[in-house]
């Protein structure tokens, strides 16, 4: 969309590129300069040179633009066209949600009197009264003309889980496009849940939502432009709807940056749970200085048993509910009713004659009057019996146990990815599954085998293992995300997740793009069995896409559906594949006739095409199609899913279970999302835990203890450690010893041991040591020094004055274990026998030059401290670094250091940060030093400098199969990421480690899920 005047023509990208070709190409016709014998080369050429043409000239025609309306007349229209696409989106959702009932239930709400709001001077410039003398209230058909009285239109709405705050945004929204006048602002409604306040300003939030949600504006860099536009003049309300839905370290941030918003006098309302509004003001010292804020108000007993009495016929089945919600209005039930969420569900629930209301003044807790109703609600919605509305099509009939299985399921996954919103590109193939990188391996590995097989038939085996690499190169690229950045608009939507200066960033995407256009084409070459011609193709496929601009995109969704984004993103890979497939046929065929003129030109050209092909569309689309569908269809293959599932969503949202926001799909209630994971997050623990996780099943064992059943978590343990071969028995027998010491049970502890349990008896060990019972743990250990248990014993020994005999325990039982070696050290020192700590020392024993060191600089031997430093002991540099001499052994260090020496450069680097030596520091992490990093990382943090310490580490933190850099920085950077407020992101980089069996990311996992848990 142009903003200007007169627009001028301008070159097309197509055209420079085009043109050239078309005139090589008619001047070697015309000269004669390259000699092709082939009768089809002369009407080939003409006619590749007249496709060309007209692309050239069709470009510059679409290109051009002749006249464009002005910028006002421009954001006039667009704000009536997105004006039109939000009131037909929120009249449909309001009709399928039912918020304009024919009997509604009459929500009040007035001004809070938490203090989280400025005076009505200042909000109202009214100076003469305060809210408590003046509130500003009403009910929910006043909500309209409330906020049009507002002199800064910026409200925020507080109320507890279903006080129906976002029924209350959905009414103001619709409210005010119907009754808009001239230029009132749109009012568009965004989930916050999307928002990572951290990383992006409210403005370019909401411009990035709005043009990936809404038609014209969808799918496109102009889209996000006009939507700024249009925000920044005011064009737009933003509804801002669950505040709350944000990590509990982002919403401060949040406030903070919706102040800074609404500081610029743009509308603006937002919705909240009051306990996390007033926590979030209370922390940041914040309020948006300009909004009223109001709170919704409890729905009374009278006002919610005059919503159940309709319709009017079936009043008589709840009389004995409303009996008793009049006889004690503060009642677990009546407690539970006083939120329109719960009243609203309670009604559907129990709509069917074949349901009895009366049953919930039968229960005696709140938790229990919840789960029955929300269960109540979906097995009622999937009735068959259930009368279909005269205009609605009969709904497809659904099991309620499946129903709610699949809704569980969806439920889970997005507890999992930390999200409100259901969006299929996100859809986790970490449900139930503890090895989903291996099925992304395993999908494929069978798809390049598949069609390698294929190719091998018919070609033979060398084309058939280049086939078979470049089908699995394509996937993996794609799966790594290496070439998102070439189709940025595709799905999921692509955003540098990196800041980088502006030529770096044009240089790196120049890079991508010749590499895109070089790799495949080579790889083309050695399936051909002629490097030559893969070699010429290549580097010009690699020219042309440098300067060819991606095909107009019709990848934008046709529709605001969540449905519309997956048709978009099966158009964006086969129009990826289209251009870049015809463009190196093109290439190929004329590179086969000039330099092989014997051979047919259209062999080349198709397995280019099909190379290119492949690898674009896995790029732009296809690859996250393939692990969606992978995902699905495992799930279903288990009753998790159904099988047709897009028809299942969609059924989903007629029966109101599910609400369509934007394209996006979201349960009625967060309330109802996690009742509904809770059962399926068990199970999903236990397939973890039986895949050999073993922080599932220590979260299984704690949330069991968390509930107080101890027995319960003491013969799951058992039942785990006696018979489990998944790998996670020496966990499970781990947490069971350390759980049957917590509560003091020896005599089962005794009994496990005699078992022969190692764990068992180590622990019984400790507790009877801890009781002052040594000799018997003696006892307990003494059968047991093959099993590990001579270090524990040793150390049992020498608190006996046994010293001597502990001694000879190690010898007799040598172990390579730190343990071992260090408790060998300990006695050594403590004896004085510095000949023998020397030696082991001198083997590279680290326990043992630890306390060799100590014992030197403790006699003052500074001389021989200062030569083992000189040699490269990390631990005698260390030691003379106490004595005042830091400098020395810093200078001392740094060479073995330089050569790689682990020990000596965590040591070096420990040096470097307590000296303060930051530019050295610095030097080092970028040389690739992950100690240097993670020093340096944790003195930027320590002064503020968080985003650059993240920025620092992450490097250091890619997977790999063996990675023991990540091992040094996961747990600072797993602290930092969720301090910034990204834990989706720190949970992503730790799953990613937990994957490849990195024991540290499994325990950040499981700690990290239990502070939720707790939380």
């Amino acid at each position: 969309m142009s903003m200007g005047g007169r627009s001028r023509w301008v070159v097309s990208p197509v055209a420079l590129a085009v043109l050239p070709v078309c005139i090589g190409l008619v001047g070697n016709l015309a000269t004669g300069t390259v000699e092709v014998k082939a009768w089809w080369w002369a009407p080939a050429t003409w006619a590749l040179t007249g496709v060309l043409v007209i692309a050239a000239i069709a470009s510059q025609i679409v290109g051009s633009r002749a006249e464009s309306p002005s910028q006002e007349a421009a954001m006039r229209t667009a704000a009536a066209t997105l004006r039109q696409m939000v009131r037909k989106q929120w009249e449909h959702d309001a009709v399928v949600r039912g918020v304009r009932q024919p009997v509604p239930l009459r929500v009040r709400w007035s001004s809070t009197a938490r203090q989280v709001a400025e005076t009505r001077q200042i909000v109202l410039d009214e100076p003469e009264a305060t809210w408590q003398d003046m509130p500003l209230e009403g009910d929910v058909t006043q909500i309209v003309e409330k906020f049009r009285g507002l002199p800064h239109r910026q409200l925020v709405v507080l109320g507890e889980a279903g006080a129906g705050k976002s029924v209350l945004a959905t009414l103001l929204a619709l409210g005010l496009i119907e009754q808009s006048e001239g230029d009132d602002p749109v009012p568009v409604l965004l989930p916050a849940a999307s928002w990572n306040p951290q990383d992006e300003p409210v403005r370019r939030f909401a411009a990035r939502r709005i043009a990936e949600d809404y038609l014209p504006l969808a799918g496109s860099m102009e889209g996000r432009c006009v939507a700024d536009l249009l925000i920044g003049e005011g064009r737009i309300l933003l509804v801002l709807d669950g505040l709350d839905e944000l990590p509990v370290e982002s919403q401060e941030r949040a406030l903070r940056k919706l102040d800074e918003f609404a500081a610029t006098g743009r509308p603006l309302v937002v919705t909240c749970r009051a306990p996390e509004f007033q926590r979030a003001v209370d922390a940041g010292g914040v309020i948006i200085s300009r909004a009223a804020v109001v709170e919704i108000m409890p729905v009374d007993v009278e006002r919610a048993i005059a919503f159940l009495s309709h319709p009017e016929p079936f009043r008589h089945r709840w009389e004995p509910v409303f009996t008793h919600l009049r006889r004690d209005s503060e009642s677990p039930l009546a407690r539970v009713l006083s939120t329109p969420l719960m009243v609203s569900l309670a009604r559907t629930a129990f709509s069917l004659p074949a349901t009895d209301p009366t049953t919930l003044a039968r229960l005696d807790s709140r938790d229990a009057i919840t789960a029955m109703l929300m269960d109540t609600f979906v097995t009622s919605v999937h009735d068959p019996d259930r009368p279909v509305p005269p205009e609605g099509r009969p709904p497809r009939r659904y099991a309620p146990a499946a129903a709610q299985r699949w809704l569980g399921c969806l439920a889970l996954h997005l507890r999992l990815v930390g999200s409100t919103e259901l969006v299929w590109w996100q859809l986790s193939p970490d449900l139930y599954t503890f090895n989903a990188e291996a099925i992304r391996v395993r999908v494929v590995t069978a798809i390049a085998a598949i069609v390698g097989a294929g190719v091998t038939a018919v070609a033979g085996a060398v084309p058939g293992c280049a086939v078979t690499f470049t089908v699995a190169a394509g996937a993996l690229a794609a799966a790594a995300g290496i070439l998102r950045p070439l189709w940025p608009y595709a799905y999921p939507p692509y955003t540098s997740t990196s800041y980088s200066p502006l030529g770096k960033h044009r240089r790196r995407a120049l890079t991508l793009r010749a590499g895109f256009g070089i790799a495949p084409g080579l790889l083309t070459g050695i399936i051909l069995g002629d490097p030559l011609i893969g070699v010429a193709g290549a580097l010009v496929v690699g020219l042309l896409i440098l300067i060819m601009p991606s095909l107009p995109s019709r990848t934008r969704p046709r529709g605001i559906t969540p449905r519309a984004t997956l048709n978009a993103n099966h158009r964006a890979a086969a129009i990826a594949a289209a251009q870049h497939g015809i463009t190196a046929a093109l290439v190929f065929a004329a590179s086969t006739a000039v330099l092989a003129p014997a051979a047919t030109p259209w062999i080349p050209a198709v397995t280019a095409a099909v190379v290119y092909g492949w690898v674009a569309a896995c790029g732009a689309g296809l690859w996250t199609w393939i692990d969606y569908k992978t995902t699905h269809l495992r799930l279903a293959a288990k009753g998790r899913l159904p099988l047709r599932l897009w028809t299942f969503l969609e059924d989903q949202h007629q029966r109101q279970t599910l609400r369509q926001s934007g394209t996006a799909w979201q349960f009625r209630h967060a309330l109802l999302q996690h009742h509904l994971a809770a059962t399926p997050y068990t199970e999903h623990l236990y397939a973890c835990a039986r895949q050999g996780d073993a922080g599932a099943l220590g979260h299984i064992a704690e949330r069991l203890v968390e509930e107080d059943r101890i027995e319960e978590a003491i013969a799951m343990l058992g039942a785990w450690a006696d018979h489990d071969d998944s790998g996670t028995a020496a966990s499970a027998s781990l947490k069971l010893a350390g759980l049957l010491r917590k509560h003091g049970r020896v005599e089962e502890l005794r009994t496990r041991a005699d078992a022969g349990d190692a764990h068992a008896f180590a622990i019984l060990a400790y507790l009877l040591e801890e009781q002052g019972r040594i000799e018997e743990a003696i006892t307990v250990l003494s059968p047991h020094t093959d099993r590990g248990a001579a270090p524990q014993l040793a150390r049992l020994l020498a608190r006996q004055d046994r010293a001597q005999e502990a001694i000879d325990l190690l010898h007799a039982h040598p172990e390579q274990d730190y343990n071992w070696t260090s408790t060998l050290a300990k006695l050594l020192a403590q004896q004085g026998r510095t000949e023998e700590l020397r030696a082991r020392a001198d083997q590279g024993d680290r326990a043992a030059g630890d306390q060799l060191a100590q014992l030197l600089a403790g006699q003052g031997h500074m001389d021989e401290l200062q030569a083992r430093a000189t040699a490269g002991d990390p631990d005698a540099a260390f030691r003379l670094a106490r004595q005042g001499r830091a400098e020395d052994a810093i200078a001392l260090l740094r060479p073995h250091a330089d050569q790689g020496d682990w020990a000596t450069g965590d040591q070096l680097a420990r040096l470097l940060a307590d000296q303060g030596h930051v530019d050295e520091l610095r030097a080092r992490a970028t040389a690739g030093d992950p100690h240097a990093a993670h020093r340096l990382a944790r003195l930027l943090a320590e002064q503020g400098g968080l985003e650059e310490a993240v920025t620092l580490l992450l490097p250091h933190a890619v997977p790999a199969a063996r990675s023991v850099e990540a091992g040094v920085v996961l747990p600072l950077l797993s602290h930092l990421l969720t301090a910034l407020g990204r834990e989706q992101e720190a949970i992503t980089v730790l799953r990613a480690h937990a994957h490849l069996g990195n024991a540290d990311a499994v325990r950040l996992l499981a700690d990290r899920d239990l502070m939720r848990e707790e939380g």
